[in-house]
């Protein structure tokens, strides 16, 4: 419309309403890229963690069960009951992201027990 009101002037308008607008979605792509960046490098660095968490670990899991500090059935049995602490036996422990605490079934309270020294 600018166009045929003013000529060529309302062409440079419009091509300056056009620069501007791309001008703002590159600006934009160019946030989400380094958004998309910055997050990939915060996995790679929780995966390497948790490959060294992963590691330690089994080390010392099976360094105490060849010492025979540890039996490998009793630690399976104490793996099995933790595991059941967050109210399902899956093989994992619920976590409330947001406490980063471990979350319990209802009613359901850590034994104070569970965590005393061997030979209390």
């Amino acid at each position: 419309m600018r166009t045929l009101l003013l000529g060529d002037i309302g062409n440079r308008l419009d091509i300056a309403d056009t620069e501007r607008s791309i001008e703002a979605m590159r600006s934009s792509h160019v946030r989400t890229v380094q958004n998309l960046h910055a997050r990939d490098q915060m996995i790679e660095v929780l995966r390497a963690e948790l490959g060294q968490q992963k590691l330690a670990i089994q080390a010392l899991t099976r360094f105490l069960v060849d010492s025979k500090v540890v039996d490998p059935e009793r630690l399976a049995e104490f793996v099995r009951d933790v595991d059941a602490e967050d109210g399902v036996i899956d093989g994992k422990l619920a976590i409330d992201p947001v406490k980063r605490r471990l979350v319990l079934e209802p009613g359901k309270e850590i034994d104070p027990d569970t965590f005393k020294k061997a030979g209390e």
